[in-house]
């Protein structure tokens, strides 16, 4: 098993997002806010050169969250035949040392309600209530800050 991760272009992930964050919706839709600015990364966790995971980190600020230097972690995904591997976690550290390096800073995003406890495990907290995303379904918002080093 040989895994590393790469900076990749929005394109090469959608295929992912298609299939695991959007059922299988038109490509159009799997296009998130954000996705094409220039400070936006795009990463793929390969696996023996496979795509396995993905993960979109971009420069945006929750109205919510009391913080400067927000980033938003969106599209974090793990192929299903790939899951409960250790690929997602993997690919979750890597972002956060991204974040590290912007600190002080706060990483957060709107995790799925499936996703809740695996984003507790890695020290992530709940803001608020429960909240429906149209054709996506149930969420909550979660955050995480960096202090600096």
């Amino acid at each position: 098993m040989k895994i590393h991760i790469e900076d990749v272009n929005v394109e090469e992930i959608l295929p992912v997002r298609q299939t695991v964050l959007r059922n299988g919706k038109p490509r159009e839709e799997c296009f998130f806010e954000g996705d094409l600015a220039e400070e936006t990364i795009h990463l793929a966790l390969y696996n023996n050169e496979e795509l396995v995971a993905i993960a979109s980190v971009l420069k945006d600020a929750s109205e919510k969250i009391d913080t400067n230097n927000q980033y938003r972690l969106r599209g974090m995904a793990v192929v299903p035949n790939q899951q409960s591997k250790g690929y997602g976690r993997h690919l979750l550290l890597y972002a956060e040392d991204l974040i590290q390096q912007k600190a002080p800073a706060t990483l957060w995003f709107n995790a799925r309600t499936t996703a809740i406890e695996f984003y507790q495990k890695n020290n992530f907290q709940v803001f608020g209530k429960e909240f429906d995303i149209p054709n996506v379904g149930p969420h909550f918002l979660m955050f995480k800050n960096y202090e600096q080093t």
